[in-house]
């Protein structure tokens, strides 16, 4: 047991010999740093790219989404569409007509709503009514007609008749459209 203990002090000795003469164990550890810290940096470049594509991608699915309902694009009547991912309604397109009535929810310009639902947009209370609506419509396939509320940009409530319909695109995506019909008056109270 003694001559493992006096190997032990004697080849500690040594190494600390050498540290306080050469710094053997700082230059390797910066040696350690510095190739860590290389590929580090350049993994952050690989992400950096390919954060970038997936920007970009995104954008351009957003412009298509787009040119697929080009049909709408002229309806003289606020369109939108909304796609059906688990649990959640997420909004994929809305017309021009619709950003001229109800744009006041949406930052980020044209493209500020698409990819979220109604409850990342509304109040709770009218996101739950449109939830309800959707939910309905995508189980049985029926057209819809209903009176919904939205707010205007001043906060006040508005009235709407609301049509809502189905459309399943290649036996996998549940696509709910919807149309603002007609905006009702407002019932003063006395």
């Amino acid at each position: 047991m003694s001559n493992l203990t006096t190997r032990s002090r004697h080849l500690l000795s040594k190494v600390s010999s050498l540290e306080k003469k050469h710094k053997v164990i700082t230059y390797a550890s910066l040696l350690f740093l510095t190739v860590s810290t290389y590929f580090l940096r350049t993994e952050n470049q690989d992400i950096k790219v390919d954060f970038a594509t997936l920007q970009e991608r995104n954008h351009n699915l957003k412009q298509n989404m787009v040119i697929f309902n080009r049909n709408y694009e002229d309806f003289p009547l606020p369109v939108w569409q909304k796609v059906k991912r688990g649990d959640e309604f997420i909004i994929n397109y809305v017309n021009p007509e619709y950003l001229k009535k109800f744009g006041h929810f949406f930052k980020g310009g044209k493209y500020g709503f698409i990819g979220k639902n109604n409850f990342d947009l509304f109040p709770k209370e009218i996101a739950q009514i449109y939830y309800e609506n959707d939910i309905a419509v995508s189980i049985t396939g029926d057209i819809i007609e209903s009176i919904e509320e939205s707010t205007d940009k001043d906060g006040n409530v508005m009235t709407l008749r609301v049509i809502k319909w189905r459309d399943i695109k290649d036996k996998k995506d549940t696509l709910i459209f919807g149309m603002v019909k007609e905006v009702l008056p407002n019932k003063k109270l006395k």
